[in-house]
């Protein structure tokens, strides 16, 4: 009977405390206040890039959005662009960060102070990435460079998206 309650009692304990390190999880809206530039600037994934004169939006947001309803899609523009945001970090001890994004499309190419996370081809699927091994207290910049060709080939296979069409 002891044994059965020190176990209970350490079970109880143990779901506590793994209960209370969930209830530390923050969420944060991070689709405020980014930069958006059209075009391809190889140098934009680096942190002291200057983006001072680039348009600020909120995502989700289509670079494209004046010629949705005023063009027909076959007439769209379509073309790389790069987003970046800027954000301050207090206290990284102990932590990890992760970035989620919804869907990115056609490929995008993710960077954090100039540093490569990854690559995402499928436009519509949600992507995210650790953040965590290049954010640094202070200042920090995370870089997205998109292309949104309709011709997209994937990179590993140079095969192209079978959905995405200028009919889509």
């Amino acid at each position: 009977m002891k044994h059965k309650l020190f176990l209970f009692v350490f079970l109880l304990t143990a779901l506590s405390v793994i209960n209370g390190q969930a209830s530390e999880r923050k969420k944060y809206n991070f689709n405020s206040e980014w930069k958006l530039r059209i075009g391809d600037f190889p140098k934009a994934k680096d942190a002291k890039f200057d983006d001072s004169k680039w348009k600020q939006v909120t995502l989700p947001h289509a670079f494209n959005e004046d010629e949705a309803f005023k063009l027909p899609i076959s007439q769209h523009t379509d073309t790389v662009m790069w987003y970046r945001k800027h954000f301050r970090v207090k206290e990284l001890r102990g932590k990890k960060v992760f970035v989620e994004f919804e869907g990115v499309r056609q490929g995008g190419e993710f960077f954090l102070n100039g540093h490569y996370l990854g690559l995402h081809e499928n436009g519509v699927m949600a992507v995210g990435f650790d953040l965590t091994p290049y954010m640094k207290e202070g200042d920090n910049v995370l870089a997205v460079r998109t292309d949104n060709n309709w011709f997209y080939r994937e990179k590993r296979t140079n095969s192209k998206f079978q959905w995405s069409d200028r009919n889509f």
